[in-house]
C-alpha cells in the first residue's frame, strides 16, 4: 500500500475511535490494529468499518479493533506517526486499565493477546523452517545428522527450547517492569547447569531444599513464566515506592533477581508446572475421549472463536500439548478451519458477477489458502452469512475427519499451504483428506446454496 493511502486510511481511524487523545496503546497482528481506548463510547464502529480499505471494525477483548488485511502494517506506520504513540508504547497497559469496564474474560484474552502476538513471528517462522527441514529429510534433500540441517534446525530451536525467554520479555512489556530482568529470570529457569544438576544422582539443593523441575523440563514454561513476571513486577513496583531514587537503581535490580531466583525454583515453577500439565492433560483426555466428537466440536467453533478474539484462550493449550507430548492434536482439527473459510470466499468469487466482490473475495480466498483467514471471514463471508455459516458446517466436518486419524501437528506454525510437513506422521493422510473436504467442500457449498447474486448489485 502507497504511504499516501495509508495515511488517509490511518486519518480516518483515528478520527471514527475519537481522535488521538482517545488512545491508550496501539498493537497491530497479522491483520489488524489493535487500539486500546480510554472510552470506548467515543469510538463508531460502524462508521469505522465503512472506510474505504477497512474490512471491519469490532471490540473485542477489551481492544477497539479495525482489520485491515496485508497491508495493517503500512497503516499501523501511519497512525504511529499521526498520533505520536511509538513502538514502545504498545502491548503495554497501565494498571488503571484492569478495573474499567473490561469483563473478566476480556481481561485474561487481553493479557494472553498482549504477550503472545509480538512471538507470533518467530514461532510462525521457526515451525515453517521445520516444515522445511522436514520435507528435505523426507525426500533425501538433508538428513538429521548433516551439519546444514543442524545449522538451520536451531534457529528452531532457539524460538521452541527457550520460550519461556519470549514469553518473560512480552510479559514483562505487559506488566510494565524490567524486560532485562525478566529475561535474566527466564535464562536461569531454562539453565542447563541447573537442570542437569537436578537431574544428577545427588540432585540440587538451594539453602538444604531439595530443587525439582517437570520431567521436559522448563523449555516450555509458558504460564509459569508469565506467573514469575508477574510475581516480578510486584516487586519491583514495591522496591520503586519504597527505595529512595539515589539507591532505586542499584537496589531494585539487585532484591528482583535475588527475591525472585529462588522462589522461581521453589514455588512458582513446580507449582505452576504442575498445573499446566494439568491443563494440557485434561484437554488429552478429553480428546481421548472422543478424537472425532473433539475434532467437530473445535474444527466448527474454531473460527467462531476467532471472530471473539477468544481462540486465544486455547493457543496456549496447544503449546502446552507440543511440549507434553511431542504433538499438538489442536492445531490438526481447527487447522482445515482455515481452508473452509478460504473455500467459502473462493465459492463467491466464482459465483459472483460483480468485478469488486470477485476480486476482493478472490483475493481473501488466496490469503485464507496461506493460512490468513480474517479478510475471508470480515470482507467476504459474514458479510454474506451463509458463506460463514457454510464454512463452519465444513470445518466441523474436516475437524472430525482430522480427528478420526488422530493427526497433530509435530511442530508449531500457522495452518496452510505450506505447513503439510508439519503433520507428516500418524493421520496425515487424514489431515490432508480433512483440509481438502474444508477447500472443496465449501467452495462447491458456497458456489451452489451460499451466494444470493442480488448482492451483485450492492
Amino acid at each position: 500500500m502507497d504511504k499516501q493511502k495509508a495515511a488517509g486510511i490511518a486519518e480516518q481511524i483515528i478520527e471514527k475511535i475519537g481522535g488521538k487523545e482517545n488512545i491508550s496503546s496501539i498493537t497491530h497482528c497479522a491483520t489488524r490494529l489493535r487500539f486500546k481506548l480510554k472510552d470506548f463510547d467515543k469510538a463508531d464502529k460502524d462508521a469505522a468499518s465503512k472506510i474505504k480499505g477497512v474490512v471491519t471494525a469490532m471490540v473485542s477483548g477489551g481492544q477497539f479493533q479495525v482489520v485491515i488485511g496485508n497491508e495493517v502494517a503500512d497503516v499501523f506506520d501511519e497512525v504511529q506517526s499521526i498520533t505520536g504513540i511509538t513502538g514502545q508504547a504498545i502491548d503495554v497497559v497501565e494498571k488503571d486499565d484492569l478495573k474499567v469496564k473490561n469483563k473478566g474474560i476480556d481481561v485474561l484474552i487481553d493479557l494472553v493477546t498482549n504477550i503472545f502476538t509480538p512471538i507470533l513471528p518467530a514461532l510462525i517462522g521457526a515451525g515453517m523452517i521445520r516444515a522445511l527441514l522436514m520435507l528435505c529429510t523426507q525426500f533425501g534433500i538433508l538428513t538429521a545428522s548433516s551439519g546444514t540441517y543442524i545449522v538451520i534446525n536451531e534457529a528452531y530451536n532457539a524460538v521452541f527450547n527457550f520460550l519461556p525467554v519470549y514469553v518473560a520479555y512480552t510479559s514483562a512489556k505487559r506488566f510494565k517492569c524490567n524486560e532485562m530482568i525478566a529475561v535474566a529470570l527466564a535464562l536461569a529457569l531454562v539453565s542447563a547447569t541447573i537442570a542437569n544438576g537436578i537431574a544428577s544422582e545427588e540432585g540440587l539443593r538451594f539453602l538444604g531444599i531439595k530443587l525439582s523441575k517437570p520431567t521436559q523440563g522448563y523449555g516450555s514454561a509458558i504460564i509459569p513464566m508469565i506467573v514469575i513476571v508477574w510475581f516480578m513486577s510486584v516487586v519491583e513496583h514495591f522496591c520503586q515506592k519504597h527505595i529512595h531514587q539515589v539507591a532505586r537503581n542499584i537496589l531494585t535490580p539487585l532484591i528482583e533477581l535475588a527475591v525472585v531466583t529462588p522462589l522461581m525454583f521453589l514455588v512458582f515453577g513446580p507449582i505452576f508446572s504442575a498445573l499446566q500439565s494439568g491443563i494440557g492433560s485434561a484437554y488429552t483426555a478429553i480428546y481421548n475421549m472422543s478424537p472425532v466428537l473433539t475434532g467437530f466440536v473445535l474444527g466448527g467453533l474454531w473460527q467462531v472463536l476467532v471472530v471473539f478474539g477468544l481462540h486465544w484462550g486455547i493457543v496456549p493449550i496447544g503449546q502446552i500439548n507440543l511440549a507434553n507430548y511431542g504433538r499438538n492434536t489442536i492445531n490438526a482439527v481447527t487447522g482445515p478451519s482455515n481452508w473452509s473459510q478460504a473455500g467459502a470466499a473462493l465459492g463467491v468469487a466464482l459465483r459472483s458477477k460483480n468485478p469488486d466482490i470477485k476480486e476482493t473475495a478472490l483475493s481473501a480466498g488466496v490469503t485464507g489458502i496461506f493460512s490468513i483467514t480474517e479478510p475471508a471471514i470480515y470482507g467476504v463471508n459474514l458479510k454474506y452469512k451463509k458463506p460463514f455459516y457454510i464454512a463452519v458446517g465444513c470445518a466441523a466436518v474436516a475437524g472430525a475427519i482430522a480427528g478420526a486419524g488422530n493427526a497433530a501437528a509435530l511442530a508449531g506454525g500457522p495452518v496452510g499451504i505450506l505447513s503439510f510437513p508439519l503433520f507428516i506422521g500418524e493421520g496425515f493422510m487424514f489431515f490432508v483428506i480433512a483440509m481438502f473436504v474444508a477447500l472443496i467442500g465449501s467452495c462447491a457449498l458456497t458456489y451452489l446454496f451460499g451466494y444470493d447474486p442480488r448482492n451483485d448489485a450492492e
